[in-house]
């Protein structure tokens, strides 16, 4: 089965909500709702939201790090479209099934996704504040720098995050 980030990635791109704050606070279990499976119901944004806030929490930590003039790095890496078995007991509308079948023609291998992750922890010239994914259309091929996207980077979604994630957790976050 196709790893479900990269369509979650677009699907949140394609909203053009960027980072929202209801799916981040405590909410009594709610999230946004549970409907049928399907990769655009409530249950899979709020995964996608889940997916934007790492990516956008790691611009944040790098902005920080860096004001500090920290040695640390805030890396992020994305699989691309990986043949595994993550969304193998998932079932799905026709059409949304077709679909990925489509989509796993243009994915690579499980072993192949692991690169992104390797690249932002084994290479020399890794980058902090950097997200490492495939090159080709963010599906597959070498591990590359990804720019980001404007949602991923924005200040204010940052800044939202932040004090967010210290309001929820009842813990201040402050960089030595």
């Amino acid at each position: 089965m196709l790893v479900l980030s990269t369509i979650l990635r677009w699907h949140v791109t394609e909203q053009k909500n960027g980072l929202e704050r209801q799916y981040l606070e405590k909410n009594g279990g709610n999230l946004g709702g549970d409907t049928p499976h399907s990769i655009f119901g409530p249950s899979y944004q709020r995964y996608a939201q889940t997916k934007l806030a790492n990516s956008v929490m790691t611009y944040a930590l790098n902005e920080k790090l860096q004001a500090k003039g920290s040695k640390v790095c805030a890396i992020s890496c994305h699989p691309g479209g990986s043949t595994t078995n993550l969304g193998g007991n998932l079932s799905f509308p026709f059409y949304e099934m077709w679909l990925f079948k489509i989509l796993i023609f243009f994915c690579q291998s499980p072993e192949d996704g692991t690169m992104g992750l390797l690249t932002g922890m084994m290479a020399t010239d890794a980058k902090s504040g950097v997200l490492y994914g495939p090159k080709k259309n963010g599906l597959s091929g070498p591990a590359v720098p990804n720019p980001p996207k404007p949602y991923e980077n924005d200040p204010k979604a940052m800044e939202m995050l932040w004090q967010t994630s210290e309001e929820t957790t009842g813990t201040k976050f402050d960089l030595i």
